[in-house]
């Protein structure tokens, strides 16, 4: 890639202290390197200046252009942003991808393990932009059948009275008739092609439809690899030993499960025989529900392990909603969706009951909530209503803030609750917005998600009045400080709040400025 058709013309008014050895970083950095410079100039701002504007210290800055670290996709694309914000003019997509592909070379050759999670973010984001393509070319379809239905229904409408007009006439008006029997042949054969045309556009609707199923499908089991990997990475870091090849995994179990016990609850050890779903399932059955509460929660050991959910309602069947897994700690698990729970509508959390067992065998290998739930579903007919519509998932992040969401999902049925008191100390307080921001967001036992940046503990501060304050509360004071240039979004799952004026399919609320607004 040229430095010209980077920047055409332009003064480069960005000075690197340090000079790109081509030598000492190797060929994939210095490529990168060479490029990274390249756009920096496009900024218009030496480096100091620009190292103040983003989450960068200048030592870094200086390392990313000087070949001697490889950044984070994030900078690349910031770098990339901000360089279209200051120029007023965006980079071709073939030189987007130039650049990102050069990144992703240079991530590779110096660790492969992180390129590997890039690859894995990368396949996911293609995959929700594709599934968000099918979705809108959905929508669109829906509407081109709707409006063909109409049409027949019209065009139907007038054949029926040219037939009734046509029977009364027939012997008195002839020659009239025989008018509009022509405009009757030409109507039908309208309405003919119309249907043919209606066929064609059903057919392709539930054609994107199992496309756009396909690739949600696609997208859920790119964040569960995602998820595992970057678990996996994470573990891989915390090891004491630096520079270790990684090994692929293997799993060994007797041909027959082990059982334990492990203090009040049952320990076992994975066996790969037919029955092990049934087994899995009844030493779950066989233990005691307990509450799901902070108190049971704190009896539990930090192990691996199954659970299952179970809600009572009075004068109601115990009811199994769902059956999950806890890859490291199982007390940490079950608090996560605990607090999930409190925070929801149309649930109490004292309906709410679990049991558990510990495992002893490497449960990403084996899956053993998988066993019990195919064990379940194909033996005994269950319905577990809470595995695979949603009530697992963490937040899903800002590219799936827009995916609309069916009705059985759990946060259509059970919707965040506004009216959760944050914790209240009694204090009347003055805070900056994004402290104010992060206040809320750690009372809250659902997701908040902002954009507010360090820059924004500046602007005038709120103040917090004394006594109880609501979640709702708190967003319409936040909303007044920031003012009409923010938005401030309560999804059905979760919260969000940018710098935008957008609508979202799940939206309960907006609040904008001094207006709240219900979706």
């Amino acid at each position: 890639m040229s430095q010209r058709e980077l920047v055409p013309g332009g003064p480069r008014t960005m000075v690197f202290q340090k000079d790109v050895d081509r030598a000492k970083v190797g060929p994939e950095r210095y490529e990168l390197a060479l490029v990274l410079r390249d756009l920096a100039q496009r900024l218009g701002v030496p480096l100091n200046r620009y190292a103040v504007r983003v989450s960068w210290d200048r030592s870094t800055l200086s390392r990313f252009f000087s070949g001697a670290l490889v950044p984070p996709a994030e900078f690349v694309e910031q770098l990339l942003e901000n360089g279209d914000r200051e120029t007023g003019t965006e980079l071709t997509s073939a030189t987007r991808d130039l650049v990102r592909e050069l990144h992703r070379t240079a991530l590779r050759a110096t660790s492969p393990a992180s390129a590997a999670l890039q690859d894995l973010r990368d396949e996911l984001a293609d995959a929700d932009r594709e599934s968000r393509h099918f979705q809108q070319e959905a929508r669109l379809l829906r509407e081109v059948v709707r409006r063909a239905q109409e049409q027949l229904d019209e065009q139907q409408f007038q054949l029926r009275q040219l037939k009734n007009a046509g029977a009364a006439d027939r012997l008195a008006h002839r020659i009239e008739l025989e008018q509009r029997s022509e405009d009757f042949e030409s109507i039908r054969a309208e309405r003919d092609a119309l249907l043919e045309s209606l066929t064609r556009y059903k057919a392709e609707l539930e054609e994107v439809k199992r496309r756009a199923h396909e690739a949600e499908l696609r997208c859920a089991a790119l964040e569960r690899q995602l998820e595992s990997a970057e678990t996996r990475a994470e573990e891989d870091e915390a090891q004491p030993h630096v520079g270790r090849a990684v090994a692929p995994q293997s799993f060994h179990a007797t041909s027959q499960a082990t059982q334990a016990t492990v203090g009040d609850s049952v320990s076992f050890h994975l066996g790969f025989d037919t029955a092990l779903g049934d087994r899995l399932w009844r030493a779950l059955e066989e233990q005691a529900p307990v509450p799901l509460a902070e108190v049971a929660l704190q009896k539990m050991l930090p192990r691996p392990g199954i659970f299952q959910l179970i809600r009572r309602v009075p004068y109601m069947s115990p009811e199994l909603v769902y059956i999950g897994k806890a890859d490291r700690a199982l007390p940490s698990r079950l608090d996560t969706l605990r607090r999930k729970i409190v925070g929801r509508k149309g649930i109490l959390p004292d309906e709410m009951y679990c049991t558990y067992v510990y495992i002893e065998d490497d449960m990403s290998a084996v899956a053993p909530e998988q066993l019990v739930i195919k064990y379940l579903l194909k033996e005994r007919g269950a319905k577990i209503p809470w595995n695979l519509n949603g009530f697992g998932n963490k937040d899903p992040g800002r590219q799936r803030d827009q995916a609309e969401l069916k009705p059985e999902h759990f946060d259509v049925v059970h919707p965040i609750d506004l009216d959760w008191s944050l914790r209240d100390d009694g204090l009347r307080r003055t805070w900056p917005p994004r402290d104010f921001a992060n206040y809320i967001k750690s009372g809250l036992p659902y997701c908040f998600r902002h954009g507010l940046e360090p820059e924004h503990l500046e602007p005038t501060p709120l103040v917090v009045p004394e006594g109880p304050l609501s979640a709702d509360a708190a967003f319409r004071l936040l909303g007044r400080t920031l003012g009409d240039t923010w938005q401030i979004s309560a999804l059905k799952g979760h919260v969000l709040l940018y710098k935008e004026h957008k609508d979202y399919p799940n939206a309960v609320r907006y609040y904008r400025g001094k207006g709240v607004q219900n979706a």
